[in-house]
């Protein structure tokens, strides 16, 4: 009886953990679109969306991922996969390779009668590294500033993308023509139960945003969510995944996300200027480094985190 009312319970009533047992259902389907042969599937308990790692009898190991059904859309999901298998492609960058169905589409979409609504799949080769975190050094922050200077001199180059801003406050933000409007402004503060530090935090970004412009050399197609958990190490590369976030923006909104991440630590000035040290290497000129620029998006990205969480 027991077993029974759990898989008849409504989706939205399970925890995390039943609700990876009905999505792992919804996974064996995705995977049979691929020609992979699957020996193991294990969940992943990290991110927004569902992941599971995919041991294939062929030696190779991938992951899945079953995306959230309130995240990107279909369509962004695709352009995401393309723009991976161009980094693949085109650079030296070590990212998440997309693996094709059958039909050559970089995403297949499955539904499952436990499930409520139909979920977008993909499926990447498995990318080998840890997380450093506390003995993260200076060298390694100097490589993750080149790797984002790269990403961001492919991101001006790659046009024609769906995907959206990465700057979005709220999602009343996301659906206006000026997602930093005074009416976004004034909402955002509300969410924050009247907190005016919002308010200063934006409108500074704003004033920031404004004076650097939307020419290629500051803005483009950014990951969008480059902070630790998405950089990792291995025989001495660094190496870049979930790309779920990834969106037009200005550069310095990543480097804003990497250096809030580097916070708790007490080396952190240390790994700041490694990394913008690593980014100048590549991209010398760039107005994405200045101090009072990434000060402001540090502010945006702190604000954004409020508001979602």
């Amino acid at each position: 009886m027991a077993d029974f009312s759990a898989n008849t319970r409504p989706f939205a009533e399970l925890d995390r953990p039943g609700r990876t047992r009905r999505l792992r259902r919804l996974a064996e389907a995705a995977l049979t679109a691929y020609d992979v042969p699957v020996a193991r599937l294990t969940p992943l308990g990290r991110g927004h969306n569902t992941t599971f790692r995919v041991d294939g009898a062929d030696g190779h190991r991938y992951v899945l991922r079953v995306q959230r059904p309130d995240g990107p859309s279909t369509a962004q999901v695709r352009s995401e996969m393309r723009w991976l298998a161009a980094l693949r492609r085109e650079t030296g960058l070590l990212v998440p390779q997309p693996v094709p169905t059958r039909t050559r589409d970089l995403v297949t979409v499955v539904a499952d009668p436990a499930v409520p609504e139909p979920r977008a799949c993909v499926l990447c080769h498995w990318v080998d590294g840890r997380f450093v975190d506390e003995r993260l050094s200076a060298a390694q922050l100097y490589a993750v500033g080149e790797l984002t200077a790269r990403l961001h001199l492919h991101g001006a180059r790659t046009t024609g993308l769906d995907r959206g801003r990465v700057d979005d406050l709220t999602g009343f933000g996301r659906a206006q023509v000026d997602g930093f409007s005074d009416a976004v402004i004034d909402r955002a503060v509300e969410l924050a139960g009247g907190d005016d530090r919002v308010r200063a935090a934006v409108e500074r970004v704003r004033a920031v945003r404004a004076g650097l412009g939307f020419g290629a050399d500051v803005f483009g197609l950014v990951h969008g969510d480059l902070r630790q958990e998405n950089y990792l190490f291995h025989r001495g590369r660094v190496r870049a995944i979930d790309f779920d976030d990834c969106g037009y923006g200005h550069y310095a909104y990543d480097l804003a996300v990497t250096f809030d991440g580097l916070e708790h630590l007490p080396q952190r000035h240390e790994l700041r200027e490694a990394l913008l040290d690593g980014y100048r290497s590549v991209r010398p000129d760039a107005a994405t480094t200045d101090p009072a620029v990434l000060n402001a998006f540090i502010g945006l990205r702190r604000v954004q985190l409020r508001l979602h969480t």
